[in-house]
């Protein structure tokens, strides 16, 4: 009996680790940078589907210079909550919100 509760715990974020690095990449797509940070503040499964919720802080830079003007290369850090679900190893929807809105 331990070994079996052992197996799932250990086994268990491994998947998880794998399906978070799926909603990643295509979480960094919807903010339009480089994710800087990402806090999972829940995890659950259900009908073979897992769905994950939580924080990210992603980098981005500002927009291109308009016509004339010079800009430097500013990042900007923004803050959104994320939900991600996977299920057969792809991700199926990933929704993103601006932190405070």
């Amino acid at each position: 009996m331990i070994a079996l509760v052992f197996a799932l715990n250990v086994l268990q974020p491994a998947a998880a680790d794998a399906e978070v690095e799926l909603c990643k990449r295509s979480l960094a797509g919807k903010v339009g940078g480089d994710i800087a940070t990402i806090d999972v503040s829940s995890s659950h499964v259900e009908r073979h589907r897992r769905t994950i919720e939580g924080r990210l802080t992603a980098f981005s830079r500002m927009g291109p210079a308009p016509a004339g003007t010079a800009r430097t290369h500013h990042l900007g850090r923004f803050e959104f909550t994320f939900r991600c679900e996977v299920r057969g190893g792809r991700v199926r929807k990933a929704r993103i919100t601006p932190l405070g809105a």
